[in-house]
């Protein structure tokens, strides 16, 4: 079985002409990146390991250093390539916290027991993260927040939520 991957960078384009590489982070904070030791990135549908050497803080973001990219043209091969690991590398959660990539797809139901939708992705407002529905081709959003948010059941694949759409 493949083992799932999870995103969390990607290259943006060469730094110098020394093969340094800008680095967006999707991790929060930015920094946590570099706690995942296997990073790996996909060439000709094949995910393949990639080793970094050094790591140095650029304005509000980071320049890696990649073994053997020695210089600006190889840099220059790695823009866009997104970087990820393999799920297991994460680490556990406790009780009520999950990953967002897990409640992505989950049936969600209002506390009558009505269909809400399917979780297709989440995002950050600054003042709390937000669900967004999707049924029937429309999309709701709904704020992850304890109060909305009754309960998760992983292994049924459903979410129930205090929260009406109209």
């Amino acid at each position: 079985m493949k083992e799932k991957k999870i995103i969390i960078g990607r290259f943006s384009g060469p730094f110098g002409i020394q093969g340094w590489v800008h680095l967006i982070s999707y991790t929060d904070p930015q920094s946590n990146v570099f706690r995942y030791p296997h990073w790996k990135i996909q060439k000709n549908n094949l995910w393949q390991p990639i080793q970094r050497e050094i790591k140095k803080p650029h304005g509000s973001g980071w320049i890696v250093k990649i073994k053997n990219c020695d210089d600006r043209d190889q840099a220059m091969l790695l823009k866009g390539f997104e970087i990820a690991i393999d799920r297991t590398d994460l680490p556990n959660t406790t009780d009520q916290e999950y990953y967002w990539e897990d409640l992505i797809g989950l049936k969600v139901m209002d506390l009558s027991g009505k269909n809400l939708g399917i979780i297709d992705y989440l995002f950050e407002t600054g003042a709390n993260d937000v669900i967004a529905v999707k049924l029937n081709n429309q999309k709701h959003f709904i704020p992850y927040l304890k109060q909305v948010i009754k309960s998760v059941d992983l292994e049924k694949k459903t979410m129930m939520v205090d929260w009406e759409i109209i």
